[in-house]
């Protein structure tokens, strides 16, 4: 069997879990025997590149390359599927007009959402459709003055009307602040239509969580192309013991991006207002472009007297098990639509109990006070009473460290596989 994935975004890179995650079932899929694994990668490349890895062909494309050399290029491999993580739109289009089957895995909330998060304008995360007068809010928020100067005015725009303005405003030079607010419409019409092409066009959807997947059925995906498989990850070769707690000091820790939708301004908030030498907070990752690095920044002078917090850094996705199997409690304080939550599992399959929001991914991995416990999104006071609890709990953690488990990339791969199979049939 002949399959092709294209990435999200670049193969090579590990800014986030959709990376990670391609790059993971990749290597396990080409370690099986009669399948042939090629990939497509975005870069900034303006010409093809081809490369082996092992047995894998990466072809690295420009990211903004034409629909007609990407039809090319899967002409060319014949695959026999395509499992799609970006580009949905543009290569359910191919599919259908090759007549390949297209699986289509949602990484993330802004398949769904002109925002990119599915995150609200008042912070809340959005369960709601796709249309204009429910996604302007959150559209111009995205812009300086946006909600609060324009919104007040623009929400009385006829949608039509809005769509004529910005059209007539791409085809002009930019005008800071016009520009941005003007187009706002073209913004929800485009991502609608994306979202609507690759719900119709691709032959199957693939969320790894049950809370994105309502909301795509909600959003007009016909229920029988759509399936739940929650993500695998690579096990580590050995589960260490749960670690000893030295004289009764408990080490916490986060792994992931360094970013506002991750909730670490909700995290460090909380962890701050525990008045409890006998605890540390380390955070791993990094921020990925400026305005990441500025929350980041901000964040590190704000907490820079709290001598407990200790900020790693990146760090390569092969050593997040060395450097952590010390720790003893996880937290993932995301406050948008997580639709997995890597870090959740790489904590789990080390035997760590997982303080995580109910966001999607954590209600998957987590069954709450067994081996973790789950906290409503953008809470501080409940995130702060859990790590408190945990504190005053030490006792159980290890306990509850032999309830923590997590899906291994062979039986996540077992489960793709059925699923080429069942299309190609």
């Amino acid at each position: 069997m002949k399959i092709l994935q294209v990435a999200s975004g670049d193969f090579f890179s590990t800014y986030g879990g959709g990376q990670v995650y391609v790059k993971n079932i990749v290597k396990e899929l080409s370690s099986r025997d009669n399948l042939q694994i090629s990939v497509i990668s975005f870069t900034k490349t303006n010409k093809v590149e081809r490369k082996k890895l092992g047995s894998v062909e990466i072809i690295s494309i420009s990211d903004q390359s034409s629909f007609n050399l990407e039809e090319e290029i899967v002409a060319e491999l014949k695959p026999d599927i395509i499992h799609v993580h970006a580009g949905e739109a543009e290569f359910s289009r191919i599919g259908r007009n090759l007549k390949i089957p297209i699986v289509v895995t949602c990484h993330h909330g802004g398949l769904l959402c002109p925002a990119g998060t599915r995150l609200n304008y008042k912070g809340h995360i959005c369960t709601r459709r796709i249309t204009h007068e429910n996604c302007l809010p959150c559209v111009l928020k995205n812009t300086r003055t946006g909600l609060k100067l324009w919104y007040p005015f623009m929400r009385f725009v006829p949608e039509q009307s809005y769509l004529k303005f910005g059209k007539f405003l791409k085809s002009k030079r930019f005008i800071p602040f016009i520009t941005p607010v003007g187009i706002a419409a073209c913004q929800i019409q485009r991502m609608s239509e994306y979202w609507n092409e690759a719900a119709e066009k691709c032959t199957l959807m693939i969320a790894p969580c049950n809370a994105i997947g309502e909301t795509m059925i909600k959003n007009g995906l016909d229920k029988n192309k759509f399936r739940v498989i929650p993500h695998g990850i690579p096990l580590p070769e050995f589960r260490p013991q749960y670690p000893r707690i030295e004289n009764g000091r408990l080490t916490f820790y986060y792994v992931g991006r360094i970013c506002y939708v991750k909730g670490i301004h909700v995290l460090l908030k909380a962890f701050h207002e525990i008045n409890n030498n006998d605890m540390e907070l380390h955070l791993i990752g990094g921020a990925g472009n400026k305005s990441e690095q500025r929350y980041m920044s901000n964040l590190q002078r704000q907490y820079k007297s709290d001598k407990r917090i200790i900020w790693h850094g990146k760090v390569s996705p092969d050593q997040i098990f060395v450097i952590t199997k010390d720790f003893h409690v996880s937290i993932a304080p995301s406050i948008y639509m997580e639709i997995y939550g890597l870090n959740i599992a790489e904590a789990l399959a080390l035997g760590k109990p997982v303080i995580a929001t109910r966001c999607g991914g954590g209600e998957m991995q987590i069954e709450d006070s067994r081996n973790g416990w789950l906290v409503e999104p953008n809470n501080k006071d409940a995130l702060k009473e859990k790590i408190e609890f945990a504190i005053e709990n030490k006792n159980l953690l290890p306990e509850m460290s032999k309830n923590c488990s997590a899906i291994s990339i062979q039986k996540h791969c077992d489960k793709l596989i059925e699923v080429y199979r069942s299309l190609i049939r």
